[in-house]
């Protein structure tokens, strides 16, 4: 028979000796929280430099295939307007192409740009997925052109459209990840670094009254320096590669693994201070 001592002893100790049942969903609140916190934007100006040179590595390679931009629609808009006319003659399927891009960018910017702002654009979760998917997105691409499913070269007929037009799936899917990059630079309040368009950059730099001002004075003005010399330099290396044995494909997959670093990169970026 239990005396009433006995009783009070085997009690557990409920403070002393938490349930185990517990520190799952106490260490799962910590990550949640930790998910959906909103980062420091200071520093970011880096990443959206990045953006720039993957663009121009991405562009440069796509045009040396499909005489078309993934990312740059102006150019895309040029060749739609040509096409009019049937023209350029080499090229009959051209403006296509680039009707499938600007459709594809548009389209990304409009589900990206709505995602993000639902869920949260600056949350440390909301970067990190945005960057994920683009990176699958060329993954899958440049998967099927390692497949030799898609025709990537001049030898391919690629110019001409090819008699099933299949590199219009790439394309749609390259556009469409590009549209996720420029989300994130606007995002992350960096409009002067728009990460697929330099028009906009050259007339800012060369009527910036502070153009010839000290590095540490006029930051904006090096970072639209900064991300013309980007692009440039993604596109150099892009022309490079494209005419390596890799071919497009080394384009592609470098532009997927700097993706996958820089979405990495969010789960540690510095969280921005409550307010």
């Amino acid at each position: 028979m239990e005396t009433p001592l006995q009783s009070v002893q085997a009690e557990p100790d409920l403070e002393a000796s938490p349930s185990p049942e517990l520190l799952p969903k106490k260490h799962q609140s910590t990550i949640a929280l930790r998910w959906k916190e909103n980062l420091d934007t200071a520093n970011a100006d880096l990443v959206c430099l990045l953006l720039c040179f993957l663009t121009g590595l991405c562009d440069s390679s796509a045009y040396n295939a499909w005489s078309c931009f993934l990312g740059m629609q102006t150019g895309n808009t040029i060749f739609l307007g040509l096409g009019a006319s049937n023209q350029p003659v080499t090229k009959p399927w051209g403006w296509l192409k680039s009707l499938v891009s600007i459709v594809f960018f548009f389209t990304g910017a409009t589900i990206f740009s709505r995602a993000m702002r639902k869920v949260g654009a600056l949350r440390r979760g909301t970067l990190f997925v945005s960057f994920q998917i683009q990176t699958i997105l060329i993954i899958i691409a440049v998967a099927l052109i390692e497949a030799d499913l898609i025709p990537h070269t001049s030898a391919d007929a690629s110019l001409d459209g090819g008699p099933l037009f299949l590199e219009l799936i790439p394309i749609a899917l390259l556009a469409f990840q590009s549209a996720g990059s420029m989300t994130c630079s606007r995002s992350l309040g960096y409009n002067e670094i728009p990460t697929v368009v330099l028009t906009s950059v050259y007339f800012d730099i060369a009527s910036d009254p502070a153009i010839i001002d000290k590095p540490t004075t006029n930051v904006k003005r090096n970072r639209r320096v900064g991300g013309v010399v980007s692009l440039l330099i993604g596109a150099i290396v892009g022309g490079w590669l494209s005419k390596s044995s890799g071919g497009m494909e080394s384009a592609l997959w470098m532009a997927a693994g700097l993706k996958v670093v820089a979405g990495c990169g969010w789960l540690f970026w510095k969280a921005a201070p409550p307010k």
